[in-house]
């Protein structure tokens, strides 16, 4: 009998994220190892080539309706009828275009409602849920992408005695940056769902560790996981770009990630004569942030050499890294999975990243690049001047980096790994 897996993620509706890649390659790894796999989005549908995965079903916990149930107590009692207007494919993504702030400063309360699960206001999206599971075989474990949605994992021990897996992904930074009483209130409602979590799963051994301590569990119950990426998504270009010299970055662009940071590190290597471009694209979820970023550029004439682009797609997400010579995103916060460096690294690019985080095991492991001090824009800017001054050199890191990354972090690689989790957990209780 084949594994039969739930796995929930957040849609990213027309944009691409780090934790909606990791969601969307499990679930074909799964599928490759021939489990059969439900695939259930959250607030947005996937992206258009996502949504022809087998398994996939409509979105749960509509955007749209979500936020109206949130600030609007009279949408906490409409019908299905109604509420379905407004989960139609068509509104939600216009709602991913023109959605204001994700920043946790604006999102507390909310954040707490969700974590609430049958008490808080999105109550009724959840009965919806768990109503559209009931029927059906209970699966061999129902996967919650992130802590931030165990406020529904009571009712799924208690409606579908259901195995729960959980991953773990930054939810801690996000939670800290909230305002009181948000931030103390989410922190105690995770603490309290992590004992209706049967295994965690965390990308490496260290963020492991600070999230046994932040949730109270013991460290056993959580296991290491590496990420994964769909590698053959990310073919080699013919040859890399070397002039003229374009560094990517391809993030959302918050001060977090450090778009500023790059920016200034172009600027002093053109300032040294240096022929140097800088190709950017990402979600812009902090306008305060995005205008200060445009000012910057500005302010450095750097007008005609920083590009803006858009990438609505996996095909446009491939052709940005082919036109770039190195990617580099110098986040001042440690990055978790480190998804995008792995996406540049299998399409062939050098990467110089922040010595935090994930970067660290990704850079450890694969040799893929350079790492620099967080923060430092010297470091940043002498490194990427290393990789200009010797494109054999970096063309040599390009080629190690794909092979490495399509070794250690291949769909494959992940779903093996989480499929032995699945199955050890119905090994040790028995339903």
């Amino acid at each position: 009998m084949s594994l039969k897996v739930t796995l929930l993620t957040p849609g990213a509706g027309c944009m691409f994220c780090g934790a909606c890649s990791y969601d969307i390659s499990l679930a074909r790894g799964l599928i490759e190892l021939g489990c059969d796999v439900q695939l259930i989005p959250l607030y947005l549908p996937l992206n258009p080539e996502d949504e022809r995965l087998p398994g996939t079903t409509d979105p749960f916990f509509g955007g749209v309706n979500v936020f109206l149930q949130q600030y609007c107590g009279l949408f906490r009692h409409t019908p299905r009828a109604v509420d379905r207007l407004f989960d139609s494919g068509p509104l939600l993504r216009l709602a991913a275009r023109r959605s204001g702030s994700t920043e946790p400063a604006r999102l507390g309360p909310m954040t707490v409602s969700m974590l609430e699960g049958a008490d808080g206001h999105q109550r009724k999206e959840l009965e919806r849920l768990l109503r559209f599971l009931e029927p059906g075989p209970t699966p061999d474990a129902i996967h919650l992408p992130n802590m931030l949605l165990s406020g529904i994992a009571p009712s799924l021990r208690e409606r579908l005695l259901a195995r729960i897996v959980c991953g773990l992904q930054g939810e801690d930074e996000f939670v800290d940056e909230m305002p009181e009483p948000h931030r103390s209130r989410a922190h105690d409602l995770m603490r309290q769902h992590a004992r209706f979590i049967d295994r965690f799963v965390s990308p490496t051994d260290a963020y492991a560790a600070k999230m046994a301590e932040y949730l109270d569990i013991p460290r056993d119950r959580i296991q290491t996981v590496a990420p994964g990426i769909s590698v053959d998504d990310y073919p080699l270009p013919e040859s890399r770009r070397r002039e003229p010299f374009t560094v990517g970055y391809l993030s959302r662009i918050t001060s977090a990630k450090g778009l500023d940071l790059l920016i200034d590190a172009v600027c002093r290597l053109t300032e040294d004569g240096r022929d140097v471009r800088l190709k950017v694209a990402g979600q812009k979820s902090d306008e305060d942030y995005w205008e200060s970023v445009l000012r910057k550029v500005d302010e450095s004439g750097l007008a005609d050499r920083v590009e803006f682009s858009d990438v609505p797609d996996l095909k446009s997400k491939v052709a940005f890294f082919h036109e770039c010579s190195v990617f580099s995103v110098p986040s001042r916060t440690s990055e978790v999975r480190g998804t995008v460096a792995i996406e540049a690294m299998t399409a062939g690019l050098p990467v110089v990243l922040p010595d935090v985080g994930a970067y660290h095991d990704i850079i450890g492991l694969t040799e893929g690049g350079l790492l620099f001090p967080a923060g430092d824009v010297d470091m940043l800017a002498n490194a990427l001047a290393l990789l200009q001054d010797d494109p054999d050199r970096a063309d040599r890191i390009g080629l190690a980096s794909h092979d490495a990354a399509c070794y250690h972090y291949s769909d494959r690689h992940l779903a093996e790994n989480m499929a032995q989790i699945y199955r050890e957990l119905g090994r040790r209780w028995p339903r």
